[in-house]
């Protein structure tokens, strides 16, 4: 019942959130900038709806965290303290990186170096807190966790609604996977940023009046490789973040065949149309409700297979 009441309260809470601050932004001009080899119709279609819409479920999110952090002593915890604070570097990162975009009405905010400074730090931190004495290969691992989640996530936000129909259901996977192995405060976090989502959605999906920015995607992807982290429970990502796996896989292999082709062939091979993958199918003639609605089944579908080994694991 209590995951229940957080969840709406959080989804009521974006919703109320959602038109005064897209009007907001559309008032001082945060629009989105869109990446010039994009598919076309991204350019005319997208270039007036505006960015850092991320803040509509983030507000809620940090609010109502912080509400129960300061009432609750049982909420009180280590992991809950680690999930909220890396969130909010991440969604800050993110932040920082749409300024810099709409400043300089360019595609290209903060280097991916720099991004990948701040998300080292952050596994570091991480690292030592869980385990003074952590050696290179346990703070490898959660930089890899980190930064492959954060980035992972930031990649599959390019259609409307996708991202956020994606995270419902890493989020969904998480808060059911906490509640059997009552991490209670964890379980509440994943509740409440299920429903902001909920909430975002409504603004997010097709035709979108607004998008999440690098704010909302960073954030997510923060927020998803910690609870991971702080719930020693890293593997499940293979089936709770399966679509963002994918889509960031698909950009690593775009740019080995470029580069392999390029330096031994001579030619400008590609294994895919355009990455990330979403890209691709869109360049293939697929509707962009339909890629969206295709990648969240799946997504739903790789979250089931991961409830279904949770629940095999604690018959054993």
């Amino acid at each position: 019942m209590h995951y229940l009441l957080l969840l709406l309260i959080s989804a009521s809470t974006a919703l109320l959130l959602g038109n005064p601050l897209i009007q907001i932004l559309k008032a001082i001009g945060i629009r989105q900038t869109i990446r010039e080899d994009g598919p076309p119709d991204h350019i005319k279609k997208k270039s007036k709806v505006p960015t850092i819409g991320g803040l509509i479920f983030l507000i809620p999110v940090f609010f109502l965290t912080i509400v129960l952090y300061l009432l609750k002593k049982d909420f009180q915890t280590r992991d809950i303290a680690i999930v909220l604070a890396i969130t909010f570097t991440m969604a800050t990162l993110g932040f920082i990186d749409d300024y810099l975009k709409i400043l300089k009405k360019h595609n290209k905010g903060i280097s991916g170096w720099t991004k990948l400074f701040v998300q080292f730090l952050a596994s570091l931190i991480i690292s030592h807190i869980y385990n003074e004495h952590a050696g290179l290969l346990y703070l490898l691992l959660n930089f890899f966790i980190i930064a492959g989640a954060t980035n992972s996530y930031n990649l599959t936000d390019g259609l409307d609604g996708l991202l956020s129909s994606i995270s419902l259901a890493s989020f969904l996977g998480f808060l059911v996977l906490f509640n059997f192995h009552n991490k209670i405060e964890l379980s509440y976090f994943a509740a409440i940023f299920l429903g902001a989502l909920l909430g975002f959605l409504y603004f997010n999906k097709h035709p979108a009046k607004v998008f999440m920015g690098d704010t909302g995607s960073l954030a997510i992807g923060g927020a998803i490789g910690a609870l991971a982290i702080v719930s020693k429970s890293e593997l499940y990502l293979a089936c709770f973040a399966t679509i963002p796996i994918i889509e960031a896989l698909s950009v690593i292999l775009q740019v080995i065949s470029y580069q392999f082709s390029k330096r031994f062939l001579q030619k400008d091979k590609r294994i895919f149309k355009m990455a990330p993958i979403h890209h691709h199918f869109e360049l293939c003639g697929w509707k962009e409700p339909v890629i969206v609605r295709r990648f969240f089944i799946s997504q739903v579908v790789c979250v089931l297979i991961g409830i279904g080994i949770l629940l095999a694991s604690l018959q054993r």
